[in-house]
């Protein structure tokens, strides 16, 4: 049976690994090899691995290029992915039952901008969770992206104005494709959480 440190260590581990994007499978068996170590050696954890963040940034390395762990482009486009379907998933459909919904130049500029920082404050924190120095300057990065994308749809939307109207369409054809990108980022969020689930080794 693990001691308090050693289930304090894993619980910590476990959310540092997570932080590196390694699937789920993989996460499994670190922590499996970590618990068998322990149990066997009666070491301490740090002494045998290091600090957990420590520990997950070394393994993180080692599977560079194993599709056990994402790239840092796959995060931030897997983001940026998610977060453009569900924006324009949750306008269209919303505005669909309103009656036509046209699509102005400023929403446009807007969401792309809100989109883009979007992708920069998440990945701003996934590195404040995986650096091993500077952290705060990372999340203090997340946290001034975050402000600028919801204080940069404000400005876009005095300079460009309620014009010109790029296209528009019939209510029904808004809520249709709505509840398709809606659906599109439901089947990303679900791939994403299969992949995360750790999963014992056999």
């Amino acid at each position: 049976m693990m001691t308090v440190d050693a289930q304090k260590y894993r619980d910590e581990l476990l959310i540092a690994l997570r932080m590196h994007e390694i699937s789920g499978a993989r996460v499994g068996d670190v922590l499996a090899e970590v618990e068998t170590h322990l149990a066997e050696s009666g070491e301490d954890p740090v002494e045998a691995f290091g600090t957990p963040r420590e520990y997950a940034a070394r393994v993180a390395a080692q599977l560079d290029g194993d599709p056990a762990k994402q790239s840092r482009p796959a995060v931030l486009g897997g983001a940026l992915g998610t977060a453009a379907l569900t924006l324009f998933g949750l306008e269209f459909f919303v505005d669909g039952f309103r009656g036509p919904a046209p699509v102005v130049l400023a929403d446009l500029v807007g969401a792309v901008w809100m989109l883009l920082l979007i992708v920069v404050a998440v990945g701003a924190a996934f590195r404040a969770g995986t650096a091993l120095r500077g952290r705060r300057w990372y999340l203090a990065g997340a946290v001034v992206a975050g402000l600028l994308a919801i204080a940069g749809t404000n400005v876009v939307d005095r300079l460009l104005g309620d014009g010109p109207v790029l296209f528009e369409l019939p209510g029904w054809a808004a809520i249709a494709l709505g509840a398709v990108l809606l659906a599109g980022a439901v089947r990303v969020l679900v791939v994403a959480i299969r992949r995360g689930r750790v999963v014992p080794p056999a």
